[in-house]
């Protein structure tokens, strides 16, 4: 299952489609989202199918009770890693080990150095990921014990992946891929996705190498998060989709397992509840 969190501030509200949205529950919040304080005046848990109110006993259990927990966010909003790293300071989840997108696949932080210069020799980029946003994250898993490992494909691979149009995956990724294969309908909503996000400037002919470049960090965090199981994935709502992103694709591999996304978006205030309910109920089948 997954829980997507929304924040309403007109301020912020940016139409910020370059990060997908994913699947079962919703947080949402309407005043405040860049304050640092912990609490934020309504905010609100809410259950995607009904579109009804969630308690926040039932979002712990379920997320206590998960395999993979998914923690999206919007890159650049400092509300959502201050809530990802609430989350990940509760006491369920020491033994659950972290897979981070900011980081590349196969390295590991060293929990030694100081945190940063950790995270940098892991492959994190300080400047292209606005450092410190991450900081509340990534010092709440160190704090709580929680080993933490890279996921991402490196910009090298990333050139050639994106030359070669997936040709030059390597086989377990290719592997995990084939048996998530897209239908004709997903293709053209991650294409579709992929569009907005780059605001319908792209050109036609890139569309088949951005999607490969999509796919293959999706599916190599999704083989990082089953090399570290019981696993937490920090990554951008974009891969956290449950018909296109990393949910996806476990679930054509290890069905078996039991995953929850948590989503943090950005919304303008709803008039009405009927209005809330009827926006929530509009993700079900893709979140």
């Amino acid at each position: 299952m997954v829980f997507p969190f929304f924040d309403f501030d007109m301020k912020v509200f940016k139409f910020r489609y370059r990060v997908l949205t994913a699947l079962y529950f919703l947080l949402m919040w309407s005043q405040q989202v860049h304050s640092n304080e912990p609490n934020v005046s309504g905010e609100s848990l809410l259950e995607v199918t009904s579109g009804q109110p969630f308690s926040s006993v039932e979002f712990l259990k379920s997320v206590q009770q998960a395999d993979i927990l998914v923690l999206g966010e919007i890159h650049d909003n400092p509300r959502h890693h201050v809530l990802r790293a609430t989350l990940l300071s509760d006491p369920s989840m020491a033994g659950r080990q972290v897979v981070a997108e900011p980081l590349s696949a196969g390295l590991q932080v060293d929990n030694s150095q100081a945190l940063l210069a950790g995270l940098e020799r892991a492959g994190f980029d300080a400047a292209a990921w606005g450092w410190p946003l991450h900081e509340p994250v990534f010092s709440a898993a160190r704090s709580n014990g929680l080993p933490i490992h890279g996921g991402n494909i490196t910009p090298s691979q990333t050139r050639d992946i994106f030359k070669s149009k997936g040709h030059s995956l390597p086989n377990e990724i290719q592997a995990l891929l084939e048996r998530a294969s897209l239908n004709g309908d997903e293709l053209k909503q991650l294409r579709q996705e992929i569009d907005e996000g780059h605001c319908g400037a792209l050109p036609a002919t890139m569309f088949d190498a951005m999607v490969a470049v999509q796919r293959a960090r999706d599916a190599t965090m999704s083989e990082q998060i089953l090399q570290h199981l019981p696993a937490v994935l920090i990554a951008g709502n974009g891969h956290a989709w449950k018909h296109l992103g990393v949910p996806q694709i476990i679930r054509h591999n290890r069905p078996e397992l039991r995953l929850v996304s948590v989503l943090f978006l950005e919304h303008a205030p709803f008039a009405t509840t009927s209005e809330q309910s009827a926006w929530a109920q509009g993700f079900q089948g893709i979140a």
